[in-house]
This record gives structure tokens, sequence and C-alpha cells, in this order.
């Protein structure tokens, strides 16, 4: 696989003076195209304003993120962005929810809703096309949102968290669907959790950020069969790579993650 993005020395700092805030500190990494990568570390360490580096939504201080070779420096439609929180907009329906990119960039709308029913279907949404976000569930929601940052055929999705604000039992639900859907897609995917197990059921790389300054402090491969299945999880070599990754944040002082 070739390299899709690399991200060379990229730091961040806010404010100045004695308000002077270090959020990123010289970050390096890779990610092979076609890959699931995800970032990992407690609350506080970097990790939303690394992905919205990546993202093109906030300059770094220093460094930069290169694209297939291109520097990023401002949103890019071949990027799909996936919030904490869905942000539909109430008065919507789903289907017109995960139309909107195609609106805002003024394209023919009648031409992408064949790819949205397409999208939302296998989501498990078609019979919830005309309802609004209120008629939804939390997951489901997500899903519309999930539905929306793929609309315009993406090669890089960005998820920020998207599932924190599930319970359990939808979460890893939700983990199973958005696997099916980055294997049937294709899309290369840099995913954001401050829990471990989510990071290496979902990833083939568990990039390890430190405690503020974020800095990488290790990289794990994850060696587990795909697809994924949640009997996985229970798995020797699943629960091995949970501890070692736990070990390795206690070690280095990040002991925030859920192990």
């Amino acid at each position: 696989m070739t390299e899709m993005i690399c991200i060379e020395r990229v730091s961040k700092v806010f404010g100045a003076d004695h308000q002077r805030t270090v959020a990123l500190q010289h970050i390096d990494f890779q990610v092979r195209e076609g890959e699931f990568i995800s970032v990992l570390g407690e609350s506080g360490c970097g990790k939303t304003t690394l992905l919205r580096i990546i993202a093109g939504l906030v300059a770094p201080s220093a460094g930069r993120v290169l694209l297939d070779g291109t520097p990023v420096t401002a949103p890019r439609r071949d990027m799909g962005f996936v919030f904490q929180q869905p942000v539909l907009l109430d008065w919507r329906t789903v289907l017109d929810n995960a139309l909107l990119p195609v609106e805002i960039l003024h394209l023919d709308k009648a031409e992408h809703a064949g790819e949205a029913r397409k999208l939302l279907g296998m989501m498990g949404l078609k019979d919830f096309l005309l309802h609004r976000p209120l008629q939804l569930s939390g997951g489901m929601q997500q899903r519309v949102a999930i539905a929306r940052a793929l609309i315009l055929k993406p090669t890089l999705l960005l998820m920020d968290e998207p599932f924190g604000a599930l319970d359990a039992i939808t979460r890893e639900q939700m983990n199973l669907e958005l696997l099916n859907i980055w294997s049937l897609t294709g899309t290369t995917a840099l995913f954001v959790t401050h829990d471990i197990a989510e990071a290496v059921f979902l990833s083939d790389r568990v990039v390890l950020l430190s405690s503020r300054p974020g800095t990488v402090r290790a990289i794990f491969p994850v060696d587990l069969p795909r697809p994924r299945l949640l009997a996985h999880r229970y798995e020797e070599e699943f629960v091995r790579l949970c501890r070692q990754i736990k070990e390795a944040m206690l070690e280095q002082g990040v002991g925030g993650a859920r192990p």
C-alpha cells in the first residue's frame, strides 16, 4: 500500500506569552491507502486538534500534513469528517441531511440522491429517509452523520470520537457497522478515541499519543483477522494487545483511557 497521509513534525501552539499552551509537539506518522488507523490518548492530549489539522480546519504552528503528496492548507472535498456529535439539522429529513454537502457545493441533488439512499440503506435507515433527527436514536443520528460524510465518496474519512456518547451495546454495533461500510467503500479511515478496546477492535494500527503536549509515544500494529467479529474481543491476542497498550500508557503517565 502507498502512503496517503504524511504527518511531518506537526506542532500546535495556542495563545502567546504566559497564556501559551503547547497542544501538539513534533507529531510524525504516516497512513497508508486503505488503512484504518486509530489515534488513541487521554482527554486533552490533542487528538481532536490533530484531526482538525489533518482536515485543514486548523493550521499547524509548525510542520505540515500531506495528502497524496499535496500539502493540506484548507478543507478538501475528498475528505469526509464525522464529529463527536451528529450535528444534524432538525428541520431537514434524514435524506436531506445526508445530502447537505451536495447542496453546499451546489452540485446536482437529484444526481446524488441515489447514492444517499444507498448509503442510508447500508446503515439500516432505508425506512427512515423522511424522518427528522429528533425521531431517531443517538446511534441512528450518528449513522446519518457518517452517510453525510461519505456522500461525496471521499478518499479519506476522519472521525472524532463519533460513538463516545452512545451506550456500550449501541457502540459495539456501530463499530461493526462502521467496519462494514469501510470495507465496502475502500475509504482510508483515521479515527480518534480514548477507548483502548475500541481502537484495537477497529484498527490496522493504533497510534498512541502522550499527555499534553501530545507526541507519538508508540504505534501498535493490530494483527487480528478481518472481517472483525465481536467474538474477537475475547480472544487472547485482543486482550494481550489491550493490556500492552494500557501498560504503555501507565508507564508514560497516560492513564486516562478506558481499558
